[in-house]
């Protein structure tokens, strides 16, 4: 019986270096008056911050990296869904069935965070309505970076 390689069956490998790790957040706005933000964190120490046209790198320790990992696990990110935009919602037709109606705003404000390393991928774009935990993560990490932004 060979040993399990990977968390469940779509999930990230079980080992693998800090250094491949790559964890992007990207926060849209929904229309042109709110320009995208993006955070890129590396496991090599490394951050790129772009806002407004503005490609910035910061120092982002392995330390804080494996702690957001933490996090990310903790919530079982790799166990969400990829998609939290629809809204879905159901009705009763006239021959008494029940029908599912899904909506998308296409210009309502989303976050999608993506966790990569190498041979895998996991991503999971929300917008508004949650999933909160992850929110709170990730307006952690985007007030980590602005913070070391502004002492440059």
């Amino acid at each position: 019986m060979a040993a399990e390689s990977t968390l469940g069956p779509e999930g990230p490998p079980l080992t693998y270096p800090i250094q491949e790790v790559g964890l992007h957040l990207i926060r849209q706005g929904g229309n042109a008056a709110f320009p995208v933000q993006r955070i890129s964190l590396s496991g090599k120490g490394s951050a790129t911050f772009e806002r407004s046209n503005e490609l910035l790198q910061v120092f982002y320790p392995t330390s804080a990296l494996l702690a957001l990992l933490n996090d990310l696990y903790r919530i079982r990110f790799f166990e969400l869904p990829s998609q939290y935009t629809p809204r879905y919602s159901v009705f009763l037709k006239d021959d008494g069935m029940i029908a599912t109606s899904a909506l998308r705003l296409m210009d309502t404000a989303s976050t999608r965070i993506c966790f990569a390393v190498t041979g895998y991928e996991k991503c999971v774009t929300y917008g508004r309505d949650g999933p909160h935990d992850l929110e709170n993560i990730v307006n952690r990490v985007f007030d980590d970076i602005e913070k070391q932004v502004k002492r440059k």
